[in-house]
Parts: C-alpha cells; sequence; structure tokens
C-alpha cells in the first residue's frame, strides 16, 4: 500500500500542475487584450524582461512564433494586458516632444524637446554606466534625470535623458529611397576616438545583408557589426538596420562640426604661448587645457607637440610670413557635398593616391574649405622679358625707347651708369611692370623682401601682375616685382599727340624734347594727372614754356603743364586727379596752341606715354 501510495503521488502532483498551469494560460489568453510592435533591433527574450513574463508566455500567447528567433520589425504580438508595456512605461518620456541626438549606436532616433536633456534611444548590448561614460556623467546622475530606469535593465529603443548641447547634434541629410536620416554619427568630445557615420536604411523586399553591403559599397563584416547580427540572420521587410559610412564616403563636415571630432597635433614655434596657439584655433586656453591633460601649459618649448582640434584647415599664417617652399603644389578646396573619393575619382586618382599626397590627416573625413594636395606642381607667374634697344642713347632716352622709365631700367642693370652712352642692338631684361625684380631666397617671406627695399608689402599684393597672389605662397627662384611706387596717372587732355618725347631739338642731339605735345584748342581745360601740392604758378609769356604750373604728387614725381594762357590754381594749392589746373593757349616759345606736358621722376624726365593709360 505505501509502494502505491508513493507511486500515485507524483503522477497526481504532475496531473494538479497540469491543470493549473492550463488554467494559468487560460487566464493569460483571456486577459490577453494588449499587443505590442516590433522594434528593430528587438529580441524576444528582451521584450519578455520588460514585460516582466516568462519568454515561454510570449510563445504560447503567439502560436504563431515558430521559434524566440522567428520575430520580425512591425510584427504585432499579444501581451498581457496587465503587464508593464514596453512602449510607454518602460519606454518613459514617450509623451514628450524629442530633440535629435546622434550616436552610432542608437537604431532609432526621434525627436523631442526634455527640460535637461536629451533623449537617447538605447542600443541592443548597452549599459547605463556605458552611456553614462559616452555622455560624460557618473552612474548618479543618469539614476537622477531618469527615476524610472532600471539599472540593470535596458532594453533597445528604451528611452533616457542624456544631457546635451547645441554642439553634439549634427544635421538630417536627406538620402536616397529606402534610406533616412544620415547621423554625423562622431562624438563631439575631443576626447572621444571618432566614430563613422551611419545611415538608417530600410530593408525591401528581396534584400539579403550581402547584397544590401555590397550595393552600400561596405563589407559584410561591417554591416554584421553595426547591426549586431551574425551572417545567419533573418531580414524582414520594414526592418530598419545601420549603414556604416566610412570616412572617405561621408559628405564634408562644416568647419564649426569639425573641430570637436577629431583630433591633430601642432609642434610649437618659437613665441608661441598656450593662450595664442589656442586662439589661433578658435577654442579657449580652457579647451586647450583638457586636450594637453599630461602637459603644464604655462611652460612650453619650440618642438613640442600639442594636441589640437582638426578641422582640416590650417590655422592662417599672418600674410606673407610663410618661407618660400620648393615648388607651389596644386590643391583643392573642397566644397559642400564633396566626399574624399569622390575628390580623388574627380582629378583621376585613386583613394589611396590622393592618401599619399596628403599625409598626416587622422581620417578621410573631409571639411568645407579645407585645401587637398593634387598631383603636379604650379609654376610662377612670368614677370620679365627681354627687349631691344633699336638705336645708341643715353639711359634717359634708352629707357622710353624700351618702354620703361629710368628707374626700371637703371635699378634692374646695377652697372649702368645714368650718363652711359647704350648700344643699339642691346638685349635687355626687364619686368613686364614699373619696378624691380627680385628673385625669392630660400627662407625669404614676402614681408622680409618688403623690408628690404622699403616698400610696403601691400603695393607688392595690389595687383598679380607683380607676380605674387597668394603673399604666403613663395617660391623659391621665382621672380617677383618690388613696384615703383607712382600714381594712377590720367590724360591731362584729349588730342592730337604731335611733337613725341626725346626728339632731338638740335643737329647734335644735345638739345632733345623733354616732354609731349598734344594739339588742343584755345581755352581748352587742362586737368590735374594725379593728386598733389601746386608747387609753382608762372613763367614768362614771351618765352621757354611760358605760362605753366608744376603739381607735386609725392614719391618723387612732378608733372608741368606749359604754354597756358590762364591758370586755374594758385600756387601752395591742393589739387584733385582731374581737377583743372589751367587752359591751354599758345603762350611762351610755341607755334600755336598746344599742351606740352612733362613727367618727371627725381631727376630723371619720363616719357608720359610709359606712365599714362
Amino acid at each position: 500500500m505505501a509502494r502505491t501510495r508513493r507511486c500515485r503521488t507524483p503522477l497526481v502532483m504532475l496531473f494538479a500542475a497540469i491543470v493549473v498551469l492550463s488554467a494559468l494560460l487560460s487566464d493569460w489568453s483571456s486577459a490577453s487584450a494588449d499587443t505590442y510592435t516590433v522594434q528593430a533591433g528587438d529580441t524576444l527574450s528582451e521584450i519578455a524582461l520588460c514585460l516582466n513574463v516568462e519568454e515561454s508566455v510570449l510563445l504560447a500567447l503567439n502560436r504563431d512564433i515558430s521559434s524566440a528567433d522567428n520575430i520580425f520589425v512591425g510584427q504585432h504580438l499579444e501581451i498581457p494586458a496587465n503587464t508593464q508595456h514596453p512602449s510607454s512605461e518602460c519606454a518613459q518620456a514617450a509623451t514628450q516632444s524629442y530633440t535629435r541626438v546622434y550616436h552610432r549606436p542608437s537604431p532609432q532616433v526621434e525627436e523631442r524637446n526634455v527640460s535637461d536633456g536629451c533623449l537617447h534611444f538605447v542600443a541592443s548590448g548597452e549599459t547605463l554606466s556605458e552611456i553614462a561614460d559616452v555622455y560624460g556623467v557618473d552612474l548618479a546622475t543618469m539614476l537622477e534625470r531618469n527615476p524610472a530606469a532600471n539599472p540593470h535593465l535596458l532594453f533597445p529603443n528604451q528611452a533616457l535623458v542624456v544631457p546635451c548641447d547645441s554642439e553634439t547634434y549634427a544635421p538630417a541629410v536627406s538620402s536616397e529611397p529606402g534610406q533616412q536620416a544620415l547621423t554625423a554619427g562622431l562624438t563631439s568630445s575631443s576626447s572621444r576616438e571618432p566614430r563613422l557615420s551611419t545611415v538608417d536604411y530600410v530593408v525591401q523586399s528581396g534584400d539579403g545583408l550581402l547584397l544590401i553591403a555590397e550595393r552600400h559599397g561596405v563589407t559584410l563584416e561591417q554591416l554584421l557589426e553595426y547591426n549586431n547580427l551574425s551572417q545567419d540572420s533573418l531580414l524582414h521587410p520594414g526592418e530598419i538596420i545601420q549603414i556604416p559610412i566610412p570616412d572617405h564616403l561621408a559628405p564634408a563636415l562644416d568647419p564649426a562640426e569639425a573641430w570637436g571630432l577629431v583630433t591633430g597635433t601642432y609642434v610649437v614655434r618659437s613665441g608661441d604661448s598656450a593662450s595664442e596657439i589656442a586662439s589661433r584655433y578658435g577654442i579657449s586656453t580652457l579647451d586647450l587645457a583638457q586636450l594637453n591633460s599630461s602637459v603644464t601649459l604655462d611652460i612650453i618649448i619650440p618642438g613640442q607637440v600639442l594636441v589640437v582640434p582638426w578641422t582640416g584647415l590650417a590655422p592662417d599664417a599672418p600674410p606673407g610670413t610663410a618661407p618660400a617652399v620648393e615648388a607651389r603644389r596644386r590643391s583643392y578646396q573642397v566644397q559642400a557635398g564633396d566626399t574624399f573619393q569622390s575628390i580623388a575619382e574627380r582629378h583621376g586618382m585613386t583613394k589611396a593616391e590622393l592618401r599619399e599626397l596628403n599625409p598626416g590627416r587622422p581620417s578621410d573625413l573631409v571639411v568645407v574649405g579645407q585645401s587637398l594636395y593634387l598631383p603636379g606642381v604650379i609654376a610662377p607667374p612670368i614677370v620679365s622679358e627681354e627687349r631691344t634697344l633699336g638705336e645708341t642713347d643715353l639711359p634717359q632716352y634708352a629707357a622710353a625707347a624700351l618702354g620703361v622709365t629710368p628707374y626700371t631700367l637703371l635699378a634692374n642693370h646695377s652697372w649702368l651708369e645714368p650718363d652711359q652712352w647704350v648700344s643699339a642692338g642691346t638685349i635687355w631684361r626687364l619686368p613686364k611692370r614699373e619696378g624691380l625684380l627680385v628673385t625669392v631666397r630660400p627662407g625669404d617671406t614676402l614681408q622680409e623682401i618688403a623690408n628690404r627695399h622699403g616698400v610696403e608689402m601691400s603695393l607688392i599684393l595690389s595687383d598679380s601682375a607683380y607676380g605674387v597672389d597668394d603673399p604666403n605662397a613663395l617660391v623659391i627662384g621665382q621672380e617677383i616685382i618690388v613696384p615703383l611706387p607712382m600714381p594712377r596717372f590720367v590724360w591731362p587732355a584729349q588730342g592730337e599727340l604731335t611733337d613725341p618725347f626725346g626728339q632731338c631739338r638740335s643737329w647734335d642731339c644735345t638739345y632733345r624734347h623733354k616732354g609731349l605735345d598734344v594739339a588742343l584748342d584755345y581755352y581748352a581745360p587742362i586737368v590735374a594727372v594725379a593728386d598733389g601740392l601746386v608747387t609753382f604758378v608762372g613763367g614768362d609769356p614771351m618765352f621757354g614754356l611760358g605760362w605753366y604750373v608744376e603739381v607735386d604728387h609725392g614719391d618723387g614725381w612732378r608733372t608741368v603743364y606749359a604754354h597756358l594762357v590762364e591758370f586755374g590754381v594758385a600756387q601752395g594749392q591742393y589739387v584733385s586727379q582731374g581737377q583743372i589746373v589751367g587752359y591751354n593757349g599758345s603762350s611762351g616759345y610755341s607755334t600755336g596752341p598746344h599742351l606740352h606736358l612733362e613727367v618727371r621722376h627725381h631727376d630723371w624726365y619720363v616719357d608720359p606715354l610709359v606712365v599714362l593709360p
């Protein structure tokens, strides 16, 4: 009897358990009046954990699920009605408006305004402590901001309040069909490693993992890693997965967004200070100290290497301070929408070739405005030419025949004396503009060249014809012109040119015409060719130049307006270019009404045709 009782007791208990379980399942089923829609990244076990029920209960309520792995995005699961719903209380703050937070692990991102921060949507596998580290706060702060969160139980897409600022976000970028918002994917803290950009992709009918990877130019391994998938994972239409965007395919960043994402290095130079270096990179000294926590910035020495923000844009050196280089390399300035790969392809290169030309970059990210070197060099402009003298003459008149001022001829041929006869047929190398030809030497800067020759650097930069279009891009051996300071002249009147400059007025040519004659009507107005001070008004109506006016324009330049019939100015008066200085006549030694115009530079007479436009 005792043995019989021992055998029957387990059977009775088993039967009773089956009855109870059936009743329990019946109660779950009868009470189930709610559903949950599967989200990207969900697993059945995580849903069960959030609901605080067993996975077997969900399988019992959803008999169409053959296994725990057979769920897909958008699928509706029946869940017990008396459990916590994962899309409301578990997700917290579901009724709040939102702010977009860009962070690689987040499979879904929404926009909500949160009074004390932004929303981070939990990715599969993330822990609360890891999220706290990413945003630079401690675990206690995260729990204080998220009192309903269980630090030991997070689920994918759960919304957590995190600290944020405007520099943490990047704008959404529209993409091709099947793709959603492109996220910067790079952390805003300089102390964190950069991460690849990502784009959310909506799985289409017929898609496979390898096909999606090939279509977007990434490896299968990258696609699997970014989505915590295996090669055996099943995809369902409508499911959202993340496509990693390699740096070489990422659109060019705005400089304001780029500086906090990637860091570079700066080698301290003589005279540098921490505050000057920080200012050069657009950050505070405190920011620079945080980037170089192991360095005492109060004492920095030349050659020391500091960590600095990288924007792809080299800090601008003051104009004219960069030493001349061996060759000026061709470059391309990055435009909005460019990628590293598109730039390489546009210029007929591979990515590897473009990388080789531009070493020292922390990644293939590019920044709008950044310059990338291209193959080849830019030849310096040619600013000189050879001219042949037709007749033997003195330098003052030989210069006129060569089409330059006496200064330019003598300054570029230091062996030539002002009263030395110049032989016919001689070849002269002369600048294309008035001034001194200078050959750039190793170590030269534009500012040093300007100082050496006593001119303002701005004068050299005033016209690219002087050979400089970038004050920090001199090339060793190139020629530049140090301009002759001179006014920008205008014609004093419009008329027929009669006697030219330098014409012989005696049989032995010891007396020459030192100006230019212009035939004009009586009382035709004569204007100043440039601003200046009137230094003489007068003359003799019967001899020489007759009545004339002299104007001093500065820098050794003077002009004379002769054979006037009436004056328009007084001695000591300041005149502006184009102002009437007198009226045309035929006073002095003259055969008829005309203007005799002289241009003088220091002790030389200059052919007016050389300096007039």
